[in-house]
Formats: structure tokens, sequence, C-alpha cells
């Protein structure tokens, strides 16, 4: 699209350059308690059952909640194959410590492995998963291959590979997108009255100035009028993922439209520019037009905001309109509309920016004692039922594969193909946005210690400059630890590929 950058182009650069997958991303526990009865199969994707395997049990571990009911829908085919399946949950924000952990003492407690893709070069460069191409060239190819030519280029090329091997297949695509409450905004009062306020027409925010006075106007006491009904609670304009563990994410969608990367040349962290500090500052005046209580909103509490009808407007990852299409999950059926993450006036254009973070990939564990059986659980998972386990509402997961966007019937939650259309199409809209979290070694360190700050400045214990100057000083140290030099290498080679795709000046 002219004047917007490709996140297409920007993947397949990167994947070229850097040789590894540079994304992690969304969707994270259960939605509200309900029987995760399997959604009806789809007679899309052809496969077929390999040789039984007599039984085995394939130890998994992943992270807790919704994301883990593929392993519960598809039962049945696991039994035909002669596999049980054995799942261990552990908090989202934990992944990465217990893999790690595990990893690192070799106790070959698990076959099949779910992580963010932002980890692959840590896992595999160090020896920790199974290389997969063999697996994937054996024949029948309707048993083995997992079609890599049907996965959006990108996932593919970054989210899997590592130095030229694949080392795990995508299940979860993710991007932020803007939702808000189209009922209220196409409301005549509503307009009017804010045409009125401000001396301008009604619409979703373009800008994060917008997002701001959008969610003033909103904002409204229990016994005020509300779309022309007196409210019988507090309503609120916005809320934010300002819970510590993933914050950090809603602050780059602010920072990320100004076109600074993470580090100059010389890995010196930018995340202290005045126009970091603006972000961060954005997003802590945003809270004053949210719940009271958001500093404890994760995914779940975010969620359920909207979707029990207490915000207008939200920043979420792209799973949550299918929720919000399901009567039992949503008080606000038929009454969203998707768009844009905000941006930021930069010259004549408004330029946007939409946060990648967490995504999922799963992949084998190199001391796994049945890793044939473990590569067809994950095959299995990533390609045959893929198209199911993206369009039900009982997950969390997002579209990654051509075969997702190209069938809107199975999004049965939509009262009609239009509508599903329309949410595929916006889906679409954010990814082309999309912006990669931190991809080099180091990551997990560096993205936890801007969410700490983030946070501290979203409780008022800082103050957004304050906030980021420590940022600033943990992320020297950090690279520091890891090896200044060898870090310059990898992060030079990641600003070649921004800077020809014009994604930082």
């Amino acid at each position: 699209m002219k004047g917007r950058f490709s996140l297409m182009r920007l993947l397949l650069v990167l994947g070229l350059v850097l040789g590894f997958s540079v994304f992690a991303a969304p969707s994270f526990s259960a939605p509200p308690a309900q029987t995760p009865v399997a959604p009806p199969p789809l007679d899309v994707i052809k496969w077929e059952y390999p040789p039984s395997f007599g039984g085995v049990t394939i130890n998994l571990v992943g992270d807790a909640g919704h994301n883990l009911r593929p392993y519960e829908f598809w039962k049945s085919d696991f039994e035909k194959a002669g596999i049980s399946i054995l799942v261990t949950e552990v908090p989202f924000e934990g992944v990465y410590e217990k893999l790690k952990t595990e990893f690192v003492a070799g106790t070959g407690a698990f076959d099949v492995v779910t992580f963010y893709p932002a980890y692959i070069g840590d896992f595999a460069g160090n020896g920790y998963l199974e290389p997969l191409d063999e697996y994937m060239a054996k024949e029948p190819a309707a048993v083995w291959d997992p079609n890599p030519a049907d996965v959006l280029a990108p996932f593919w090329e970054l989210y899997c590979k590592f130095g030229g091997k694949v080392y795990a297949l995508p299940i979860d695509g993710d991007v932020h997108m803007l939702m808000y409450r189209k009922d209220l905004f196409e409301h005549p009062e509503e307009q009017a009255a804010f045409k009125a306020k401000y001396g301008k027409d009604l619409a979703p925010p373009e800008t994060w100035e917008d997002w701001l006075q959008i969610g003033e106007f909103f904002t409204r006491k229990k016994g005020e009028k509300l779309a022309g009904e007196v409210l019988d609670r507090d309503f609120y304009g916005s809320a934010e993922f300002a819970k510590r563990g993933f914050s950090f994410a809603w602050f780059v969608d602010r920072w990320a439209a100004f076109g600074e990367p993470y580090f100059d040349e010389q890995m010196n962290p930018l995340v202290n520019s005045p126009n970091a500090v603006k972000a961060l500052q954005n997003f802590v005046d945003s809270l004053k037009n949210a719940p009271p209580d958001v500093l404890g909103y994760g995914y779940d509490e975010l969620r359920d905001a909207f979707l029990k009808g207490n915000v207008a407007m939200v920043v979420q990852w792209t799973d949550v309109p299918k929720k919000g299409a399901d009567p039992s999950q949503s008080a606000i059926v038929g009454k969203i509309g998707v768009g844009r993450v905000p941006g930021w006036k930069i010259g004549d254009q408004v330029v946007h920016r939409s946060m990648m973070p967490v995504g999922r990939v799963v992949a084998v564990a190199a001391d796994s004692q049945n890793k044939e059986a473990a590569y067809w659980v994950i095959k299995h998972v990533s390609y045959d039922r893929s198209l199911e386990n993206v369009s039900t509402p009982l997950t969390g997961l997002d579209p990654y594969r051509k075969t997702h966007f190209t069938n809107p019937q199975a999004y049965t939650m939509f009262a009609s193909i239009e509508e599903a259309q329309a949410y595929l199409k916006g889906v679409e809209a954010a990814m082309a946005d999309g912006y990669p979290e931190i991809f080099i070694p180091g990551a997990a360190q560096y993205e936890d210690s801007l969410d700490l700050h983030v946070n501290k400045a979203l409780a008022g214990q800082e103050t957004p400059q304050e906030a980021l100057d420590a940022v600033a000083r943990e992320w020297n140290e950090i690279t520091d630890k890891l090896g200044r030099e060898k870090q310059i290498e990898l992060w030079g080679k990641a600003l070649e590929a921004y800077k020809a795709l014009g994604l930082i000046r």
C-alpha cells in the first residue's frame, strides 16, 4: 500500500538478513468457563493418519488456558494415531523461564514445547530443539508435510527458522488492532454532543491524541446518559493492558510510530528519547479514562471490560472480535468495529504501528525420546486442524495461513460471511502496520526491564522520563553482559533491513 509500511516485506527481508525468527506474540488465558467442545471438522485441508505409534505418551508444555484446547479438541485424532497427550500448563509470563530451566538442566521432561518466536534464536542456537526438515520431507506428504507454502511467508521464514533450518511450526499469528463500540460512535446524540464539544465529527481515533480526547468524551458516571440510556454503572472511554508482564507492548504501539528503533548502530538505547517519553506520557494519561482497577488488567480483564460493555475502545489482540461475536462470551454482539491502532501525525500523514507481541510456535525438544510422534503432533495442530483452531471463539489463536483468510465461512461465530470477511480484512490491515519485538539474543531480558519500568510509570512510581532512563541504563548492562560486539553485529543486520524498508528514518 502506498504510504504504508508493509509488514510482509519487512519480515521477508529480515528473514534473509538475519536467518532466524524475530517475533514473539496473545492470546493468553481462558475465557469464561465453558465446555471445550471441538469445533466441527472442516473439509478444507486434506491430511492422513500416520501408522500407529503404539500408545506412546507425548509430554507437552504450553501457556495455560484456551490456547491449549486443540489438544482436547482433537484427542480422538491423537488416539487413532496411537498417541496420548500429557499437557503441562505454565503461566503465560513464565514460559521462557520454565523452558530454559528444563533445557539447561537436561531433564528431558517434554517432547513438545510451545513458546513465543522471539526465543527461537536462544533455544535453537543452544541446541535445545530438534531440526524438523527431515521429518517434513517424509512420505507420504499427506501425513508429514506441514505445507509451508500455505503459511504466510513472514510467519514461516521468521517464526520457524534459525540458521537456515526449520525448528518450529506455527500455531498462532498475533498483532494488535483497534476495537470500538460502533453503536456508540454511530449514535446521533453522541455524534452531535461530540461535534458541539470539540468542533469535529466523532470517528474512531486516528491518532493517540484522538485516543485521549475520545476516551475523555465517553467516560461517564452512573446516572449520566450514554446513547440515550441512563447508565446503571460507571462507563469508561478506553482501557489498556496495564498489568505487569506485557504492558510494554502498549507503550511500543505508541513509540514505534515515531520511526525510532530500540537501539542505534552501536546498541545505545533510544528508549529514553523525547519521542519515547511522549509516547509513555500518552499511555499514562490514557489511564484517566480507564476503569480504576486498570493496573490489574491483563488479557482476560481487558477482554472482559470490553465484551461486557464497560468501555468504548480498546487495543487488543485480533482474537477478541471472534469472542465478541459469541453471545456466550459477549454482551456487545454485532456492535464491534475494528480498525488500525492509532498513530502520530508526522509531516502530512499519520504513521501507524501495531505491535506483534507473543504469537506461538511448537517444536520438538532435542532430548525427546519420541521425536517422530512428537513431530506428527505439532504438524497436526499446525496444519491439519489449524483452520478449526483459529476460527473458533474457544481459543485465542489467530490466522497465520492463506487458508485461514480464504475460508471466511469457517468463522461461524459471525452473523454472516460479510461480517467474517470484514474481520479478516481488519486483521490483514493490522498486519500491514505490524512492528516487531526485540528479536536478538537477550530479548526476554530487554523486554522484562522495559515492562517493569513502564509499569512503574503507569502506577505513578516513576515519571515517564525516570522510567525510560532506568530502562536505558539496564539495557546497556544487559548488552555488556551478553557481549556488546556480538549484539552490535546482530542488531546492525536488523537495522539494514529496517532502513531499506523505511521503517526507521
